[in-house]
């Protein structure tokens, strides 16, 4: 008699979802910078671990040992019975500078989580979350004016957009020396911003502060298309050419505004009057599409260089409410990224411990979403950082070693500058990640027979 032994894939993908689920709750994180008050908050960077190393430029990379989340495509080079299970994160480190005073804010936040699966030699399924965007901010400034002293404006604002993506790459050709693989993804965009405004006079006790507060929930779904094309020229060279274009679309938004007077009573603040109140202000947010292209050549199966274009039509950002719409003016983003990679040995090498690290850098530079004055802001990067495999186990044989990797990289830049009454930001963004995937020989989803 034969007996099968399999691992239930739908319960694989069940608990998965229920994961997801998990940090969907708990995944409603927060930037620090003061530019998120503008429009849905800062657009979020965070690629796959093993990539954010290198600037971001992986539009035309794949590898079956790390979920590249930014070419779907990609998603056909995973190896059949090794699924990828990533998590990752970001402490970032700000150096605020205006022309008048600077400040220092720190913050470390979960950034993604994802699964992926392969279901053939073909086709590669992923699945998980990540920050859209994010908004943190709390900004007060004074301003003394002659006829009543000092007026104080306080900006707060808290919450962002999360990202539950669900992507498919497939291998159109495939031979020894050239592959075509088309891919997409569903976006299910949702999450929760706060704003308030307020203007206090502390200097007479008889005048009114007043208060805006903004409550917006936002709900919808984007598509996202990839392409990814690898040509082998030699033994040694091989490159690639990627493609993502995301379509946009326009969020179900809906929106509780308040605008009223206060007055502060023991620290306490006490509502005077309402002016104006919507529970339900109804609306479209639109979010523009997107553009990535890339290449890469490949040497020997260990270095690897990576170019990549991106670009957003911000300027075609707008809010549209029932009441009050009012809508940040924004301007057409653009970046270039460069980076690098260097592995000495092949990954499935029993070679010593430091000879299988894998070391990465990269460089980006470009123009971000805001402006002010018609002056569009401007934001570089570098970046570098380590794939340090993890040991196997004492007891496991070499054919058993492990193929799951721990990522850590550091990316160092600016962003805006201190003129105009602006803030120049100095960060330093340290990423941490792992990729966790069955030991080599290890496979999964595998029928075994007993006789």
């Amino acid at each position: 008699m034969k007996y099968f032994v399999t691992i239930s894939l739908i319960r694989i993908i069940a608990l998965s979802f229920a994961v997801c689920c998990f940090f969907t709750l708990n995944a409603q994180e927060t930037g620090i910078s003061p530019y998120s008050r503008i429009g849905l908050g800062d657009m979020n960077l965070y690629h796959s671990p093993g990539y954010a190393s290198m600037a971001g430029a992986s539009v035309s990379l794949s590898d079956f040992n790390m979920v590249n989340i930014s070419n779907p495509a990609s998603l056909s080079s995973l190896s059949p019975h090794m699924p990828v299970f990533e998590l990752s994160g970001t402490s970032q480190f700000l150096k605020l500078t205006s022309e008048n005073s600077s400040a220092n804010l720190n913050s470390t936040n979960f950034t993604r989580m994802s699964i992926a699966l392969p279901v053939n030699n073909k086709l590669g399924l992923a699945w998980g979350i990540k920050p859209f965007t994010t908004s943190g901010y709390n900004i007060t400034t004074t301003n003394n004016e002659p006829s009543i002293g000092n007026v104080t404006y306080l900006y707060q604002g808290k919450g962002g957009v999360n990202n539950l993506f669900l992507s498919g790459g497939y291998s159109l050709i495939q031979s020894d020396s050239m592959s075509l693989s088309l891919g997409a993804s569903v976006n299910f965009l949702f999450g929760n911003i706060d704003k308030t405004r307020r203007v206090e006079f502390p200097d007479d006790a008889t005048a009114l502060n007043s208060k805006l507060t903004q409550k917006t929930s936002y709900s919808g779904v984007d598509f996202q298309m990839g392409l990814l094309f690898k040509q082998r020229v030699s033994q040694s060279i091989k490159y690639s050419l990627g493609v993502s274009y995301s379509l946009g679309t326009k969020l179900n938004a809906t929106r509780e505004d308040f605008f009223g007077t206060y007055t502060n009573f023991s620290s306490v603040e006490v509502i005077q009057d309402t002016l104006q109140y919507f529970s339900e202000n109804n609306g479209k947010v639109v979010v523009p599409s997107s553009l990535s292209l890339g290449g890469s050549v490949n040497f020997n199966n260990n270095l690897d260089i990576a170019v990549q274009y991106n670009r957003q039509d911000w300027a075609s950002y707008e809010e549209i409410f029932d009441q009050n719409s009012v809508t940040d003016t924004l301007a057409t983003s653009s970046s270039l990224a460069v980076g690098i990679r260097y592995r000495p040995t092949d990954v499935f090498s029993t070679a010593k411990f430091y000879e299988r690290i894998e070391y990465r850098a990269g460089f980006r530079t470009g123009n971000s979403p805001l402006q002010f004055d018609n002056n569009q802001l401007t934001e570089f990067g570098t970046s570098f950082g380590l794939g340090i495999p993890l040991r196997k186990s004492a007891t496991s044989k070499n054919e058993f070693r492990s193929l799951s990797m721990f990522h850590v990289g550091v990316e160092m830049g600016r962003r805006g500058n201190s003129e105009n009454g602006l803030i120049q930001e100095n960060f330093t963004t340290v990423y941490f990640g792992i990729s966790i995937m069955p030991q080599v020989q290890n496979r999964w989803f595998v029928k075994r027979k007993f006789k």
